[in-house]
Order: C-alpha cells, then structure tokens, then sequence
C-alpha cells in the first residue's frame, strides 16, 4: 500500500547547486519503499517481500532492534523519515523517534532520485515480550516528508528473526 500526498511543490525547480540532488530536481513519481540492508555490507537496499524476514538485532546497550531500510523515491538527498512498526496478533505499536531535523539520506541513483536511509534501526521494546518477537508478524509503515512539503508513505508486513546469539537480553 502505497499513499502520496504533494504539497507546496514548484513544477521545474532548479537544483540548488550544479552537483546537488535535491526535491526541486525530483519532482515526478514520489515512492517510499520498505526494505532490508542486504549483502555484502548490509548497505545495499533490499526490497523487503511480503511476509519477509527482518532480522531482530541486539546491541550492546540493550534490547532488540529490527534492522530495516527506506528507500526514498524523489524526495532529495534529505528527507523526516518515521517508522511505525504494529504488531499484527495483538496492535501494539512502536515507533521511531521524530527528528528535528531531516536525515541525510544515501543517494546512489541520483540521476532517477532514489536515495536510502540504511540501515535504520528501530526499537522493538513494547511491541512483544521478548521470548515472543522472534516469528512474530509485523506491519512496517515509513511516512517520508521533507523541507519542500512533499509526502508519501508505505507499508509493508514482514516477520521478526533472531539475529543476534543467546537469549533474550536481560531486562535493566
């Protein structure tokens, strides 16, 4: 499911300066697509497929994460992007933290305006009990909007994986 919303856009814009990408010079076809860091480097986007793995990572603070990525369609090389992850058996949601300031996103394909935001990791504190996450059915929501007033979000359902060795890391 994919929703676009454009306001305050100028047909014809001109990029900032020469080597810029920015939403001036990407007006059409606004996307956001849900997906997964992939191989080698876990820097590459890979589209995540319907009922898809996502792996659940723990790092040493604390925690789980699910390790995501957003790929961004026309919106420039910054764009807000929050996350929304629902649990499916029992509603419970998680979401990132809002940003005051726009991301910098990675732009490979600055000639068609896709650019990423990986890998992006999202708390999963909240959304089930540890032992439960991993096999657990999510929906994925990214809404994406940047300073120019451009608009567009995805969802997407995917599965929770254990990632990381051992148990469950232990409650503080």
């Amino acid at each position: 499911m994919v929703a676009v919303f454009a306001t305050a856009c100028t047909a014809g814009a001109e990029p900032s300066d020469a080597g810029a990408l920015d939403a001036g010079a990407c007006m059409d076809g606004l996307s956001v697509a849900i997906g997964v860091p992939g191989e080698p480097t876990g820097l590459e986007f890979a589209p995540l497929a319907s009922g898809g793995d996502i792996d659940l990572e723990s790092f040493g603070q604390g925690g789980t994460h699910a390790n995501l990525a957003v790929r961004t369609i026309g919106f420039g090389k910054q764009a807000f992007v929050d996350v929304t992850l629902e649990n499916l058996a029992t509603g419970k949601t998680v979401h990132t933290v809002p940003s005051s300031r726009p991301q910098l996103l990675l732009c490979r394909d600055a000639a068609n305006c896709v650019c990423d935001l990986l890998p992006l990791n999202v708390m999963t504190g909240g959304l089930a009990e540890c032992a439960e996450k991993d096999g657990l059915m999510i929906r994925v929501t990214a809404k994406v909007h940047n300073e120019a007033g451009l608009m567009a979000e995805a969802s997407h359902d995917g599965v929770l994986r254990k990632a990381y060795k051992g148990t469950c890391p232990a409650a503080p």
